[in-house]
């Protein structure tokens, strides 16, 4: 590593990189609220503000050093939490095989919004539970680290506030990101690696965005498959609690074998 971690790195990046979408979005006089109602506000809303972000976060952590770490998880969850990102992943299938919609499904759109959803499963990742993770272990315990990745994570979210969306609507996104975070962070762990992070964020992104207006009955997989999400945030703050408390454990036992020696 070029640069030695620390938490103060994480929030200079995270501050960096809202004020890059916040300029973005500032300069094309986007309103959050019409993000994904057509190709250009897919493009103006999440392309192109997310891609100049996706490059600063690459250059900020290629200058750190800070790749491996960033991308490869040393520190694994028991197999069973594997149940953690499956539920998470089914709202998404939920509203793929749900009814027909009535937003604009063109291959245009739907081209528009896989990289943009892309983009955003790899810059908010390699943020909160990436690059910006590396920091907070630099200088917090793995408890404060897990909480303030997922704070973070709900925090780049305030932004909508100032661009349209109501401030209630913010405060209940801040809230489900916060609970979405462990699921992420539970992912990361229990695969070892932040792309199938990613890979996942980008597919809740891109159902939510492409199927969301879809007209729907009681008898829809959308319906069936809704509170799957509610699982995954259960189960992953327990899995939080299990492999916070296996830190706590093996952090303990280092300490004795230091002393005894």
């Amino acid at each position: 590593m070029r640069v030695a971690p620390r938490p103060l790195v994480t929030v200079g990046i995270g501050l960096g990189y809202m004020a890059i979408v916040a300029v973005t979005w500032s300069f094309l006089g986007f309103e959050y609220d019409e993000v994904g109602s057509s190709t250009s506000t897919v493009v103006e809303g999440i392309v192109v503000p997310v891609a100049i972000g996706a490059v600063f976060l690459a250059a900020a952590t290629s200058y750190l050093g800070w790749w491996g770490p960033a991308l490869h998880e040393d520190m694994r969850a028991p197999k069973w939490l594997w149940a953690v990102p499956v539920f998470m992943f089914l709202p998404g299938l939920g509203f793929l095989l749900g009814g027909s919609g009535e937003a604009d499904r063109s291959a245009g759109f739907l081209l528009a919004l896989g990289i943009g959803c892309l983009l955003v499963g790899f810059s908010e990742e390699i943020l909160t539970r990436g690059t910006g993770l590396v920091g907070l272990r630099g200088g917090f315990g793995e408890a404060l680290s897990w909480f303030f990745s997922c704070l973070l994570f709900g925090l780049i979210h305030a932004l909508n506030a100032l661009f349209g969306q109501s401030v209630g609507s913010t405060v209940q996104q801040i809230l489900i990101a916060f609970l979405a975070g462990s699921v992420f962070y539970i992912t990361r762990r229990v695969s070892g690696t932040l792309v199938v992070c990613m890979l996942l964020h980008a597919w809740i992104d891109f159902t939510t965005f492409a199927f969301a207006d879809a007209a729907v009955d009681a008898e829809s997989p959308t319906v069936a498959l809704a509170g799957a999400q509610w699982i995954a945030f259960v189960l992953a703050l327990v899995g939080v609690a299990v492999v916070l408390r296996r830190a706590s454990r093996a952090s303990g036992r280092s300490a004795d074998s230091l002393s005894a020696a």
